[in-house]
């Protein structure tokens, strides 16, 4: 401050010169008796040499799903379903978006971006204004129509949804110039393909494959023209890819996923690539952004293995086993922890045969800690051989045991996820 007092004094006083020497990294102002012939260089910073502290993860960061030392079983390879084959899918309709704004209107009303090319497909989600799901879809370009930059879609929807999107859709467009049609099975369908099965049929015009993003030995197959190449072919049924994505925890349509009932990452749409982070404004943005960078995941859908409560342990791994143990449980019904009290660790979002799909409370049903929780220290937290229960619909006092599970890849897709954030921090 002293050199800044003698330099208000200086010009109070006139006794400065004209031309006076100051520089740009410090306060200091000669009189005109003591002032140097010579400009000073420029001070420059010492170099310090940077603290190696250790990383530390806000407690309310996203990805951070801390590990815990203990180990959760995983869903193995081995899960007594077939690990090859083709189904095709009646549950899953087609709607047709064309028109020259087709693309800018939906990249505005979509959590991911477009497909470009016929051999790709968009995983995607329509959010309400409050970043809540109303459909998963697939999003395709229309084979059937060419042009550049692409301007006809196909939207792969649930068909019990189908007329509900349509409505969704027509609610938006306001001005924009595109069509909206729903399509019938006979024009346009889907079919699932997972593994290597023996005979695929050839890609041509009436088929056309595309590599399901969520997992990677999946794909799926758009049926065009009443499907002239699948004749002969030999399909699993429908029932059989279902159980398939129970056993990997892989959630689809709004029997699953409750329609404005969750947020995008309670159905591990960002951890399956149903999400772009860096894509520009969509309805339900705001939430969906702030989830991602600011907030704590404490609710994930997970693959679960229902069993008798006569059992006198709960299995260690995850088994498909005929039978109608899953057609007793009425979707929605709380899943609690044997003989405890207190909030549910999850719901029950629906199954078949042994196998379902579990909304649990991760800190309560798994071994994954959320980061700043104090759960396990209050007794809550997931302890090894915790068993859970749900009750069975129109059986008042009959319950069932629950066992959820975390799938490889959901284990693996946080890992990425922590390290990435930590790498940011």
């Amino acid at each position: 401050m002293q050199p800044v007092v003698r330099r208000r004094i200086a010009i109070a006083a006139g006794s400065l010169p004209s031309t006076t020497t100051t520089t740009t990294t410090t306060a200091r102002v000669f009189s005109s008796s003591s002032r140097p012939s010579y400009s000073p260089p420029p001070l420059s910073r010492p170099k310090q040499t940077p603290l190696s502290l250790p990383r530390q993860h806000r407690p309310f960061s996203t990805s951070p799903l801390l590990r815990q030392e203990a180990t959760s079983e995983t869903t193995p390879v081995d899960n007594g379903l077939p690990h090859s084959g083709i189904s095709p899918l009646p549950s899953r309709s087609l709607i047709s978006l064309s028109g020259p704004d087709a693309a800018k209107f939906l990249r505005g009303i979509i959590t991911n971006e477009l497909p470009t090319t016929p051999s790709t497909l968009t995983y995607a989600a329509f959010l309400s204004a409050q970043g809540r799901i109303l459909n998963d879809v697939f999003i395709y370009l229309d084979p059937r129509l060419t042009s550049s930059p692409p301007d006809s879609f196909l939207i792969e929807v649930s068909t019990l949804e189908a007329a509900t999107l349509v409505k969704h859709l027509k609610r938006y467009k306001l001005r924009s110039k595109c069509a909206i049609a729903l399509l019938p099975q006979e024009e346009a369908s889907v079919i699932a393909v997972w593994g290597s099965p023996d005979s695929i049929p050839a890609q041509g015009e009436s088929l056309r494959y595309c590599p399901d993003p969520r997992v990677p030995s999946w794909q799926r197959g758009l049926v065009l023209g009443g499907g002239s190449g699948l004749e002969g072919v030999q399909m699993q049924s429908e029932e059989v890819y279902t159980l398939l994505r129970y056993a990997n925890g892989v959630a689809e349509g709004q029997e699953e996923i409750v329609r404005d009932g969750g947020l995008p990452h309670e159905s591990n749409l960002d951890l399956l690539g149903g999400v772009d982070f860096r894509k520009g404004c969509y309805v339900g943005q705001e939430l969906t952004i702030r989830t991602e960078h600011r907030g704590v995941v404490r609710k994930r859908i997970l693959p679960a293995m229902l069993y008798p409560s006569s059992a006198s342990s709960p299995p260690t791994s995850l088994r498909y086993e005929e039978g109608d143990l899953a057609g007793r449980i009425q979707a929605g019904s709380n899943v609690t922890r044997v003989g405890a009290r207190g909030r549910p660790a999850g719901k029950w979002l629906g199954g078949r045969g042994n196998l379902g799909l579990v909304l649990g409370r991760l800190e309560m049903m798994t071994d994954l800690k959320l980061p700043g929780e104090a759960a396990v220290g209050t007794g809550m937290g997931f302890k090894e051989g915790d068993e859970f229960e749900v009750e069975v619909k129109g059986e008042e006092g009959e319950k069932v045991r629950v066992k959820a599970f975390v799938p490889g890849w959901l284990r693996e897709k946080l890992d990425e996820k922590m390290e990435k954030k930590g790498r940011r921090h």
